[in-house]
């Protein structure tokens, strides 16, 4: 078995692979730099499928682990007796997890397996459990708790018209729910809500998987940039799955969140 890691952005050499497994990364151009991979790597365009395909067949790769956020192109220039048209045409007019479904049947139906993150690195999802000081008070503890399921049962509500996984909630006021502009864009878009918030705790950002979302491809993810986006917000606490929402730089996070008055809850 010979593996790719297909690396859109994000810091990922903090996985380490299980068993020392041989991995190839590709790079995605403009998401990801080969200079941070030890790795045999290559960069190849977004826009160009069949380059995916011949890399991946000349480094005799047979399964796929797709890791990363990956944009999809603005307006390609391409034209239309391009092979990659088709493909590219029909993902730009579809929400997210169609778009990844047409995205894994064409590598599948060209011979390629692919395998969840977890299945390959270690260290992928946070336990589930309370993290930071805070939670030691009870009331804050049932605000958090309470925000954190009624944003849950949202996004689940939400999850058949297949858009964003996370949303910004204070009890059962909802202050915003993520479009097409990421994160950490969410968040700086709630940070001029936030002085309408009534309650003594400041809110709290939901990140998790949708439901029925392939476990194999762009699941959520939360990194060092977005807790300091929260930080600099007000938001009180991230609440995520602990099966389904990536956690990259766990230790420094863990470390900001034991020096700040920032929480976490893996549920």
């Amino acid at each position: 078995m010979k593996i790719a890691l297909i690396a859109g952005s994000g810091n990922f050499p903090i996985y380490i692979a299980k068993d020392n497994l041989d991995i190839f990364v590709m790079c995605i151009e403009g998401l990801s730099d080969s200079k941070k991979f030890q790795n045999n790597t290559r960069t190849v365009s977004l826009l160009n499928p069949q380059l995916w395909l011949k890399t991946l067949k000349e480094n005799k790769v047979t399964h796929l682990v797709f890791a990363g956020k990956f944009k999809r192109p603005q307006n390609p220039d391409l034209p239309q007796d391009n092979k990659a048209f088709g493909m590219i045409k029909d993902i730009l007019s579809v929400g997210d997890n169609n778009a990844l479904l047409l995205i894994e049947n064409f590598f599948e139906s060209n011979g390629f397996k692919i395998l969840p993150i977890n299945s390959v690195f270690k260290n992928c999802f946070f336990p589930r459990g309370f993290y930071g000081d805070k939670f030691s008070e009870f009331n804050f503890k049932k605000y958090v708790l309470k925000s954190g399921n009624y944003g849950i049962d949202l996004l689940n509500t939400i999850s058949k018209f297949d858009v964003g996984q996370s949303l910004v909630v204070s009890g059962n006021l909802i202050y915003a729910v993520e479009g097409l502009e990421g994160t950490n864009l969410l968040i700086k878009r709630v940070k001029k809500l936030i002085t309408n918030n009534n309650s003594m705790f400041g809110p709290v950002l939901v990140k998790i998987p949708k439901i029925g979302q392939s476990r194999k491809m762009d699941l959520p993810v939360v990194g060092l940039d977005t807790i300091k986006e929260c930080i600099k917000t007000g938001i009180s606490s991230v609440v995520i799955s602990s099966q389904g929402t990536i956690v990259i730089d766990q230790d420094k996070i863990k470390s900001l969140i034991s020096q700040s008055k920032m929480n976490l809850l893996s549920v």
